[in-house]
């Protein structure tokens, strides 16, 4: 489970690692207790794969009206959001083939 140092806390560490779920919480500091370096190193981590993953549900929000699921079908739903992911990957590949094809 991945978040931002919001969601941090004592007590949803020990429930994800009872669930068996790996923590990928980023650690909080506070005024007494200034983190680590190794924290810190970690935090930078898990701030890259999460800027990596961000994007694309940004973009399902903004741009495919994705905040919230139109239909009451679980399929229904699962189908929309694959849909979106493949206009994403196709807009994605689309942008990469253009920048190659310009002159540098």
């Amino acid at each position: 489970a991945y978040g931002d140092q919001a969601y941090y806390t004592h007590a949803r560490h020990a429930r994800l690692k009872q669930a068996g779920i790996k923590d990928r919480l980023m650690h909080r500091p506070n005024k007494h207790h200034p983190l680590t370096p190794r924290q810190k190193q970690r935090n930078r981590l898990i701030s890259k794969v999460r800027a990596a993953v961000e994007r694309p549900f940004a973009v399902f929000k903004q741009r495919y009206g994705m905040r919230r699921l139109r239909f009451f079908n679980l399929a229904t739903n699962r189908t929309q959001c694959l849909l979106a992911g493949c206009g994403y990957n196709l807009a994605r590949a689309a942008a990469v083939l253009y920048r190659r094809s310009q002159p540098a």
